[in-house]
């Protein structure tokens, strides 16, 4: 009888354990993936109390490179600091109808590629939605991503914005970008 009991235990404990466990797996992806895309016009959409919109995106190919095209998206946002601090963790993604992503470039080269693609010649930053040189609520501030894609994906390409407290929401814009000769 005394092993009965302590059987009953071990399973009720086990039981306990894989429901804990699998509660924080579940939150987990439940944040990680974005499950409710909304697409959103050229003028923008606001989501979870900050306006975002697809201010340019410029594309770049070299002559000598031409199945590759540097593409930089530069992005509006706006919204009270309240709102922007559940923005941080800004999550920017390039997609092509077969649904493959590409990520932005992050490195100390890709500032100058930035400065070359934008016609101001100036580089925004990446999106940090809480930038310790924000504008005031209600002011829009840029950012710029730049991505470095096949360059079949400039005619059709996605991008999808998400935050670690906007997920599982996010934006997904249709981009058309402004092609430059890189020479």
């Amino acid at each position: 009888m005394r092993h009965l009991l302590w059987i009953l235990l071990a399973a009720v404990l086990l039981l306990a354990n894989v429901v804990v466990g699998g509660w924080t797996e579940i939150t987990d992806l439940r944040r990680a993936r974005e499950w409710r895309v909304v697409q959103a016009g050229e003028a923008g959409a606001e989501l979870r109390g900050v306006h975002v919109r697809v201010d340019q995106v410029w594309a770049g190919s070299a002559p000598n490179l031409s199945e590759r095209a540097l593409v930089l998206v530069r992005l509006a946002l706006r919204g009270p600091e309240a709102a922007r601090q559940g923005w941080a963790g800004c999550d920017i993604r390039l997609r092509d109808a077969a649904d493959r992503v590409w990520l932005p470039l992050i490195s100390a080269d890709s500032e100058g590629a930035v400065r070359v693609l934008s016609p101001d010649g100036e580089s925004k930053g990446r999106c940090n939605p809480i930038p310790y040189d924000a504008p005031p609520d209600g002011q829009e501030f840029l950012s710029d991503q730049l991505f470095l894609v096949p360059s079949e994906l400039l005619k059709g390409a996605r991008l999808r914005v998400s935050a670690w407290g906007t997920r599982p929401e996010a934006l997904e814009f249709a981009v058309k970008p402004v092609l430059r000769d890189l020479q």
